[in-house]
């Protein structure tokens, strides 16, 4: 028998019932005893309910494990349960780039990858697509701080490839509707966005000859911890703020009548910085409640407790491969049902659904120009990846308590925010040894991520090399000379190095990257490893 997405829903197959997964699914699931997929007879949710119900199992041991913010012993047996580290070639503590994936997320992958190796059929992939695209989004909802909404999870959010295809939908999608005009309205964005929120926009504004002003940039000071008020007036912060106002004055400074939306990465990858956007977005509300607010969310989805259901932005983006250490190569876009979001867009892809129906067979008709008013509308995207959409299920499981009964999006935040001040005192130790003039008081002037402010950052640290050193080889060298993977980023004319870890680091990984950095950079100055053959982020 089959039944539509929503009929689906309605038979009671809740989430809950899938972490009470009686013996006999267990005893029959072909992932445990190694017996294959019965001929004609589909078995996915169930092999995918079993595991669940197993990773659920094996969570128990950690029930007296409370997780502190900073209890190493703790966080270190959750680490080293759900990371295969013993595998590692390098230890990656570059989470604003790239994580690994949790072995769960492994483990999911790969049984999804062999059901598809063995069955292809539509009633196959109708219950993998149920699986990622009905409990999957589900159990994202409950993770964003969502479940008391009244809408179904596709309302709300659909699964895309990563952050940049977010963004890109959003970006497009906005202009191509008529929701924003570009010969009248302005859109703010802020010149250490991803490129994607930044220079995607002046490459619209030159190629499409939008309006002289459409455009308008928040700019960062680097390397200071205040502006005159003359800077201020014109939009500029310093990438050390003493306080939000400083941050909140200088958004404000670009936005007039005329915004029709204002575009931030919420924690910026390129200095650092995480926004107040609670404040932010209720400064901006004041002024126009029609605005349209996107808060890029590749380097906050996984880090915060985001509580859409209070936060009153419009849409974000984030990516599952970063933080959340989940699956690669996909993505989740959240819209606002508050204020409508999703039928503000016009998609820039057109294609059919995880049911293989078309916006036409809900009755849209592209003769009409309809489409879906809901978020489902970004996941017309055709064929994906099965595997890593399923997989997201089993992320959010993990980030919302199913399987380690004590994580919660609190305590991982908390977490990554303590890791982020280890990776600050020591930055604070060791940079004396290439800097004999570094004072913690004048961090800012070595370091562009926030230091006088804690809560105007998380854990995405980004620092300069001495004059002739260049960052790239360093990254290269940390890499070889130590097994650990960093990043170097060229910021606004500066060259940098940066470290970024999460959960699935230890606090001795950051004490061992940060330490080896500094080592590195030593070797260089006296000649014993390799300067100026790097010049590019990927060696």
């Amino acid at each position: 028998m089959k039944f539509s997405r929503r009929e689906f829903f309605g038979l009671g197959i809740g989430l809950g019932s899938v972490l009470m997964i009686p013996d006999f699914v267990l005893a029959k699931s072909g992932k445990g005893d190694g017996e294959s997929l019965s001929k004609g007879k589909v078995q996915a949710l169930k092999e995918i309910e079993a595991y669940i119900a197993k990773c659920s199992a094996d969570g128990k041991q950690f029930s007296a494990d409370k997780l502190a913010a900073e209890n190493n012993a703790q966080w270190d047996r959750l680490v080293n349960s759900y990371f295969d580290r013993a595998k590692y070639t390098c230890v990656s503590v570059n989470s604003a780039n790239l994580c690994p994936s949790m072995k769960p997320v492994q483990d999911m992958v790969a049984l999804v990858q062999d059901m598809l190796a063995k069955d292809i059929s539509f009633p196959m992939r109708g219950e993998l697509a149920e699986a990622s695209l009905g409990y999957g989004l589900e159990a994202i909802k409950q993770w964003f701080g969502l479940e008391k909404q009244k809408y179904q999870a596709d309302y709300l959010m659909a699964l895309v490839s990563n952050s940049t295809q977010g963004n890109n939908f959003i970006n497009n999608g906005l202009v191509t509707s008529g929701f924003f005009d570009p010969q009248k309205d302005n859109v703010v964005v802020w010149d250490v966005n991803h490129p994607t929120n930044y220079q995607a926009w002046e490459y619209r504004k030159a190629t499409q000859g939008w309006a002289e002003g459409s455009v308008r940039t928040v700019q960062t000071k680097m390397f200071s911890n205040s502006v005159s008020e003359d800077e201020a007036r014109r939009g500029i912060m310093p990438s050390d703020p003493r306080s939000e106002d400083d941050v909140v004055k200088a958004i404000l400074a670009m936005v007039d009548r005329n915004t029709k939306v204002v575009t931030l990465s919420w924690q910026s990858n390129e200095c650092g910085m995480l926004l107040p956007m609670e404040r932010i977005v209720h400064e901006l509300r004041k002024i126009n409640s029609e605005m349209h607010i996107h808060a890029d969310s590749a380097q906050t989805f996984g880090v915060l407790d985001l509580k859409l259901a209070s936060l009153d932005v419009d849409s974000i983006a984030g990516s599952f491969h970063k933080w959340p250490c989940g699956p690669k190569m996909v993505g989740v876009l959240y819209m606002n049902n508050k204020h409508g979001a999703a039928e503000r867009f016009t998609p820039s892809e057109w294609g059919y659904d995880e049911h293989i129906m078309t916006p036409e067979d809900y009755g849209f008709k592209a003769a009409t120009g309809q489409i879906d008013p809901n978020a489902k509308r970004f996941s017309y995207l055709g064929q994906q990846n099965d595997a890593t959409l399923v997989s997201t299920w089993i992320t959010a499981l993990f980030h919302t308590g199913k399987f380690h009964p004590n994580v919660n999006p609190e305590k991982i935040e908390k977490r990554i925010h303590y890791l982020g001040s280890r990776t600050k005192e020591a930055l604070f130790r060791y940079l004396p040894e290439i800097y004999p003039d570094f004072k913690a008081k004048e961090a800012y002037k070595w370091i562009s991520t926030p230091t006088a402010n804690d809560k105007l950052r998380s854990s995405v640290f980004l620092f300069r090399t001495p004059d002739g050193i260049k960052a790239g080889d360093v990254v290269k060298n940390v890499y070889e000379q130590h097994g650990l993977a960093i990043a170097n980023l060229h910021v606004l004319g500066h060259d940098l190095v940066r470290i970024s870890p999460t959960f699935c680091n230890t606090a001795q990984d950051v004490e061992d990257a940060v330490r080896a950095t500094v080592d590195v950079i030593k070797a260089m100055g006296k000649g014993k490893l390799a300067n100026n053959t790097v010049h590019r982020a990927y060696a």
